[in-house]
């Protein structure tokens, strides 16, 4: 990973995204000096996260996390063309933060997020790609809406018959939704 100061060569279209990394790494490492680790493995329990008896297990990459002293940095590369889902990276990385700190034993208020985006582009594309910093923390809704979202799925796993009836509920433009539901529904008159 670039993080640890080697030198990467790539294919030429993806060389934007690298030179934006290079310089987004310098702003990083201007506050946070130490690279803890790239592609972090997070595997805990989620009912160390969230109220449930399940056993299921949390388990995600978090792709850099960096140190100042005892402050910690999370860092989430994203190759978006734009940053119109930053709220919703903020809940993936509000869980991110939450488990670091379960699995490292931190505090949380010693750890910050960043999401780092890449690859903007402009609506009319002019041919460049730009990056942004961004560190906006998240709020106590980011992790509420997590946690709504992981009892939802623990609702499905409970009664799979829920999901799909709220999948075919849920009318989306999209080939794979189509074809799930058009085979759900092909299998259900078979029974």
């Amino acid at each position: 990973m670039m993080c640890d100061g080697n030198k990467y060569e790539v294919e030429t279209e993806y060389k934007p995204y690298k030179e934006n990394i290079e310089k987004m790494l310098v702003e990083i490492k201007r506050d946070y000096p130490e690279l803890v680790e790239a592609e972090e493995e997070l595997k805990i329990p989620l009912a160390k996260l969230i109220a449930t008896k399940d056993e299921i297990t949390f388990k995600g990459f978090i792709d850099a996390v960096f140190k100042n002293k005892d402050h910690y940095l999370i860092i989430d590369w994203k190759t978006d063309k734009k940053d119109d889902k930053a709220s919703e990276h903020r809940q993936q990385l509000e869980a991110y933060r939450r488990g670091l700190a379960i699995k490292k034993d931190i505090s949380l208020d010693k750890i910050k997020v960043a999401i780092c985006f890449i690859g903007l582009r402009r609506t009319i594309n002019t041919g460049e790609i730009e990056y942004i910093f961004d560190d906006k923390q998240p709020t106590k809704s980011a992790f509420d809406t997590f946690t709504k979202k992981a009892n939802k799925i623990l609702e499905w796993k409970i009664d799979p018959e829920l999901f799909f009836k709220e999948l075919i509920e849920k009318e989306v433009n999209d080939d794979l939704w189509r074809s799930v539901v058009e085979q759900y529904k092909l299998e259900i008159r078979k029974l």
